[in-house]
């Protein structure tokens, strides 16, 4: 039960962590980059860049990126932007693997501790050295034994729930980084 409990507060954790990073680093680009080209294109590039600076999220990191190197020919550009945005993606996948993993062995680590429980009750039964049995022998083994599946079940689901849940913003980070990589490239050569 013990290890069970460390993996739900692992997992609990886990989801916080990655929510709160999603929630401080979600902007919406499309309003983001608007402000960024008026302001490239009005010639304040310097302001543009300090504004990529106080917003620390991957769509600020990438634009940031693009306006700094905005004087390379646009094959480099590409590259140093493209660099930024695959950096990015590790930054947004972080933490969330492990949720899939609790899913996956919170189930196992309640089937063990059922066999231990069932191992035990038997092992108590020789024990007693009696022919016929008592329920009350098995009773308290018993209800530890289901008391342990339906911890880790309920583990196992929350886990899977949240890995499914943070794979998505997951996947719609990515989808972001990819289309603000290509603004990137367009706001920069736009005014060239």
């Amino acid at each position: 039960m013990g290890l069970l409990l460390i993996l739900a507060f692992m997992g609990i954790i886990l989801t916080i962590e990655r929510l709160l990073f999603f929630k401080r680093y979600s902007i919406d680009p499309a309003i983001f980059l608007d402000g960024i080209r008026n302001l490239h294109m009005k010639d304040r590039t310097s302001e543009a860049i300090d504004l990529c600076e106080r917003d620390s999220s991957p769509v600020a990191n990438i634009m940031r990126t693009a306006l700094l190197n905005c004087n390379l020919p646009k094959d480099e550009l590409k590259v140093h932007v493209k660099s930024v945005a695959l950096l990015e993606i590790p930054r947004c996948e972080q933490h969330v693997l492990p949720l899939r993993t609790i899913a996956k062995v919170a189930p196992m680590l309640g089937l063990i501790g059922v066999i231990l429980a069932f191992f035990n009750a038997f092992k108590s039964l020789q024990d007693t050295g009696l022919t016929y049995t008592n329920s009350n022998i098995f009773s308290e083994e018993i209800t530890m034994a289901m008391l342990l599946i339906a911890v880790s079940l309920a583990i196992s689901i929350f886990a899977n729930l949240a890995y499914n849940f943070l794979y998505g913003e997951v996947q719609s980070m990515i989808y972001q980084l990819e289309w603000t990589y290509n603004e990137a490239i367009q706001i920069i050569f736009s005014r060239k």
